[in-house]
């Protein structure tokens, strides 16, 4: 009966050691899975970047003159229709100037497009490089972050002049 005993307790003596084993076991690898690598985090204002950069502000002063002549070629087309007595040389002027004004405006949104495209490319490999050479892991636009990392933003614009 003594033996029966000693043996049950031999078998509960290494079922404990085996538990405990393998709670510290895994007790380590849970440590391991939590602890998370240092990352050195960056934050930039985007919006003050892309408003200070001299590329964007040409490229307003160029829209604003190209809208400005759209407007111009408008306001021809409209006098132009206004004052022709003939009707059916009016529909055709309209159909004409119609024509050319939509032509124009999509020459001008494709040709602003590609260069807003241009101008962005240019900014993130500009952030980009300059995270990569301070040793910066991740950079975050300024709006997503309520708090933490440090502001690129300065560094960024003074690199855009």
């Amino acid at each position: 009966m003594f033996r029966k005993v000693r043996d049950k307790m031999k078998n509960n003596i290494w079922f404990v050691i085996a538990c405990v084993l393998v709670f510290f076991t895994g007790y380590s690898m849970n440590n391991v899975a939590v602890s998370f690598p240092k990352y050195k985090v960056a934050v930039v204002d985007v919006q003050a970047v892309m408003e200070k950069s001299p590329e964007i502000t040409s490229l307003k002063a160029a829209q604003e003159k190209d809208m400005k002549d759209l407007n111009t070629l408008i306001s021809k087309a409209q006098n132009e229709i206004l004052n022709e007595p003939d009707r059916n040389k009016a529909v055709q002027l309209e159909a004409t100037y119609r024509k050319q004004i939509e032509d124009k405006k999509n020459s001008l949104d494709e040709e602003y497009n590609k260069k807003i495209v241009q101008i962005t490319t240019k900014i993130h490999n500009l952030i980009s490089g300059e995270a990569k050479k301070t040793n910066y892991n991740l950079v975050l636009p300024i709006g997503m972050v309520i708090t933490g990392g440090d502001d690129i933003t300065q560094d960024i614009i003074g690199k855009l002049k």
